[in-house]
């Protein structure tokens, strides 16, 4: 509910931000679908170094000439982290041990408002259908983020041998966070209905990972990763 309530949100922010003084693309509108992939920076990399995919749909409204918004629902996340291969040290025998069963994945999701500001204007490449056009942007919306751990070993037995079976109950940190964007792409009109756009975000969500001391793993808080994305995108005139 709080994922729908954001996208609603959004969307009206962006009726209410539009300008309708210029014509020709003024009100324009289009929707559009995204694959990328995300690299953890920072702590977050150290727990999930490899990254992963993430899709995306968004609603698209050319504000002017020069703007246009998005609303962004994103889905996406990580597998295999840097925890299943980390081992710990055991106090009892002075040996490293590794927990052959453990796994750790984390789940994105949620809704961003973008805001793209074209360098050299796209409103008369998209009525003309032609060319492209550079952009910065800067967003934000609510992430949800799900980390999840199972299968580790219990390292703080006292007895020898150490019990594989024994394991910590898993760690479920879930919630849901405020987010920023900030980037820029490039938007290739194929025709005035039609753009491809490629483009690169670095995004904060402020949230946190939970440490895992013994395993070598602090906090990672905020969470910090770099997005690199391609998206078709349609539009449509009033």
């Amino acid at each position: 509910m709080k994922f729908i309530a954001a996208v609603l949100l959004c969307f009206a922010l962006i009726c209410l931000c539009a300008d309708r003084g210029e014509a020709q693309v003024d009100g324009t509108w289009g929707v559009g679908v995204a694959l990328g992939y995300d690299r953890p920076a920072f702590k977050l990399g150290e727990w999930y170094p490899s990254g992963g995919f993430s899709f995306s749909g968004t609603f698209v409204y050319v504000l002017n000439q020069s703007w246009s918004a998005e609303v962004d629902a994103f889905y996406g996340g990580y597998s295999g982290g840097e925890l299943e291969s980390r081992t710990f040290l055991w106090s009892i025998d002075g040996n490293e041990y590794n927990s052959p069963n453990a796994n750790s994945e984390m789940v994105w999701g949620g809704g961003m408002i973008n805001y793209l500001w074209h360098i050299n204007g796209s409103g008369a490449r998209l009525a003309q259908g032609s060319g492209s056009s550079p952009y910065l942007m800067v967003g934000t919306g609510f992430t949800f983020v799900e980390n999840k751990i199972s299968g580790l070993i219990f390292p703080g037995q006292r007895s020898r041998p150490l019990d594989e079976s024994l394991v910590l109950e898993p760690v479920l940190d879930r919630r849901v966070a405020l987010g920023f964007n900030l980037g820029g792409g490039l938007e290739f009109y194929a025709s005035s209905s039609l753009a491809i756009d490629v483009r690169g975000q670095y995004k904060l969500v402020i949230s946190r990972v939970r440490p895992m001391e013994a395993w070598g793993l602090t906090e990672a808080y905020p969470l910090q990763k770099l997005s690199f994305d391609a998206r078709i995108k349609f539009f449509f005139s009033n």
